[in-house]
């Protein structure tokens, strides 16, 4: 369907006028006339009555505009998606740490890419600081764990499960005592762990703790620790243990995107979309 076409069927309906919608579109009152006859002929239905003093629109006409401004809405957004020049400045992004491999290198690559002018400020926190910093505006977007704190209810960008990791090659999850590397005694993530192994009725010991996720894949790749991370942290170079080995994952949860409130700009408005359009393809 000629895009056209459909420019100057909006305009007439807007104007209620071939002449003004003429001028608005830059063509002759022939060619619009012409046009709409095309659109008419096309659908094979009726769009405007036509008298000496007004337009008017048919029931065809009218269920036909909303069509038309739906598609007019999407082709500018197309091209405007694609115009690399049209967006430029800084956008600060919260996330975890944890999710930092699956979103750097699958999504934020690509926007990049699209957008040359455009900067992403990323700042790497757990999600309750992150909630926190929603709040006070510091951040404009952020990947939120479900049920980490009180957010606006953003949509879910992907959903990830906690699993039981270990190195790439060896037994270790065959010791006894099972070595485990965990953040902190409180956190949710060695709660987890430590109510799986006495479920199992498997000993443990506290062999590493480090409140940093790069540190957790060093003891686990470096072959001292068992842990427990979200699939997103997995790395090439270690393992995710299965219910096969006696470790099932240990919880499932929604990660949704959420927006500082009322932090209004284009380049937030295009980080949001593409962010949830790459997740979508994901899924």
């Amino acid at each position: 369907m000629d895009i056209d076409l459909l420019k100057s069927f909006i305009a007439i309906c807007e104007t209620g006028s071939f002449t003004q919608a003429a001028r608005q579109v830059g063509r002759t009152q022939s060619a619009v006339s012409l046009q709409v006859r095309r659109l008419e002929d096309l659908l094979g239905r009726p769009l405007l009555l036509r008298s000496s003093g007004s337009v008017e629109l048919t029931e065809h006409g009218e269920l036909f505009l909303g069509y038309a401004k739906d598609i007019m809405t999407s082709y500018h957004g197309a091209l405007a998606a694609f115009d690399r020049g049209s967006v430029e400045g800084v956008v600060v992004l919260g996330l975890s740490e944890d999710y930092a491999p699956r979103i750097l290198s699958n999504v934020l690559g690509s926007f990049i890419e699209l957008y040359p002018l455009a900067t992403v400020d990323l700042v790497l926190e757990d999600s309750k600081l992150l909630v926190k910093k929603l709040a006070e505006g510091a951040v404009d977007l952020a990947f939120i764990t479900e049920g980490e704190g009180p957010v606006r209810g953003g949509p879910i960008a992907f959903r990830d499960q906690i699993v039981w990791v270990a190195p790439r090659d060896g037994n270790l999850h065959e010791r006894e005592p099972v070595p485990i590397a965990m953040r902190s005694e409180d956190d949710s993530y060695t709660r987890f762990m430590t109510t799986s192994l006495q479920a199992m009725k498997r000993r443990y010991r506290t062999a590493v703790i480090s409140r940093s996720i790069t540190g957790l894949r060093a003891a686990v790749t470096g072959g001292l620790a068992l842990s427990a991370m979200v699939r997103s942290s997995v790395t090439s170079d270690m393992r995710e243990l299965t219910s096969a080995e006696g470790f099932p994952p240990l919880a499932e949860f929604n990660i949704r995107l959420e927006r500082a409130h009322l932090r209004k700009s284009a380049i937030i408005d295009r980080l949001e979309a593409h962010l949830m359009t790459r997740f979508s393809h994901e899924r």
